[in-house]
């Protein structure tokens, strides 16, 4: 029935059929109907793949890669990390998202997790748990993780280093200009 309301039907029900839940008569999203779609009926679990265009209406654990547009309608819970061109969600998600040109949340979006994009929609609503990279760059750092920053302390014996005032341990530096003399002890 969900796939019938994609292809073109009404919505409106037929003598002998249930009607269909105003979330899966939802239009389809600009640049047509999706090319995957998992109903609400359905559950996976698993690493996703997929080259076109995914509707998730259902249940889904796991990972999802796409290469293009990733929708989480109003009935769908996800509990994975999502990467894809970019991504709607109405639904539930816990895990983070990458996009690499942009991440929309619905008013009714609750998602728990960070989002990494160059654009964000934020709809009035929405529930966010967690941080948010965006910026020109942020679907490029996606793809590829930086190297982390060295400690505080290696950070301080690499400036102290570049200034000339190496010290060993259990010696002092030598007094700056103005310090007052070492004590005898």
């Amino acid at each position: 029935m969900a796939l019938k309301d994609f292809m073109g039907k009404t919505g409106v029900a037929q003598p002998g059929e249930a009607e269909t839940p105003a979330s899966l008569r939802q239009p389809a999203p600009p640049g047509g109907a999706p090319a995957t779609f998992l109903d609400a009926s359905t559950n996976f679990s698993g690493k996703l793949k997929c080259n076109e265009s995914l509707r998730i209406d259902g249940r889904v654990e796991g990972e999802v890669h796409c290469d293009h547009k990733v929708v989480i309608g109003e009935p769908g819970v996800v509990n994975a990390s999502i990467e894809a061109d970019s991504v709607v969600i109405a639904g539930q998600v816990t895990g983070d998202i990458n996009a690499r040109s942009k991440i929309t949340l619905d008013k009714t979006a609750r998602v728990t997790g960070n989002l990494c994009t160059p654009g964000i929609v934020i709809q009035e609503g929405a529930k966010l748990e967690g941080r948010i990279m965006i910026g020109s760059d942020a679907g490029r750092v996606a793809e590829k993780p930086t190297a982390r920053p060295a400690p505080a302390a290696e950070q301080a014996a690499a400036r102290e280093t570049e200034k000339g005032a190496v010290s060993t341990p259990g010696t002092r530096p030598p007094p700056g200009p103005g310090a007052p003399p070492p004590s005898g002890g």
